[in-house]
């Protein structure tokens, strides 16, 4: 490798902790990368063998990247740095624990009365701010019902951030999104629920009404 020394753990308020090892191994959330570098472009590689190509700048303490996954820009500063690393333009956003849990994707308007194994597109959002998605079988044209992926994928990883009505994504495979988000109770069971991008998930576990 060539160029600045990236190596080391950065953090930024929207998107969480990125992490560059010395031996090509990244993270970025929960969702891991391979990586090379030269003097100002970085080429990651995901678990799926997707390439994402990124321009980076170095300067005091912190590390600016555009392009991949990011639409705009985003700012990191390494860890124990006393500079505060924000998004410039983006949505800021924070961990809600009300959420953190096992949620399946339902039909609101449907009869179920909880999320059982025939819900079987699940999210597992944890308190760290980062998510799991896993699905069984593939998603039929009824609409709705997938997160972070594709038809065609059985799962998906990456970070949350809640603003409002509001949430920022940034997915494994799909990359940085801002999707509407509501909590709801099911209209027939009075299950919470959370709404996102217009889709249901209610709760997997005994969970209060909101």
């Amino acid at each position: 490798m060539s160029g600045q020394n990236i190596v080391g753990t950065w953090n930024n308020d929207d998107f969480g902790k990125l992490v560059f090892k010395s031996d090509g191994n990244g993270s970025l959330g929960n969702a891991d990368f391979t990586f090379t570098y030269t003097a100002n472009k970085i080429i990651a590689t995901d678990e799926d063998g997707q390439n994402y190509y990124y321009s980076y700048k170095l300067s005091n303490g912190q590390l600016n990247i555009s392009g991949g996954i990011f639409e705009s820009p985003v700012t990191f500063t390494k860890s124990g740095s006393t500079n505060s690393a924000t998004n410039s333009g983006a949505t800021k956003g924070g961990i809600d624990k009300s959420i953190v849990g096992t949620w399946c994707w339902t039909n609101a308007s449907g009869v179920n009365t909880n999320a059982t194994s025939s819900n079987t597109r699940c999210l597992i959002i944890n308190g760290d701010g980062t998510y799991q998605y896993t699905y069984e079988g593939s998603i039929s044209g009824s609409g709705g019902g997938y997160y972070g992926g594709s038809s065609s994928q059985s799962s998906d990883h990456g970070t949350w951030r809640i603003n409002g009505n509001t949430v920022k994504i940034v997915s494994a495979s799909e990359g940085a999104q801002t999707l509407s988000f509501q909590k709801k109770n099911h209209p027939k069971t009075g299950d919470p629920m959370i709404i996102i991008g217009g889709d249901a998930y209610v709760t997997y576990y005994q969970k209060s009404p909101w």
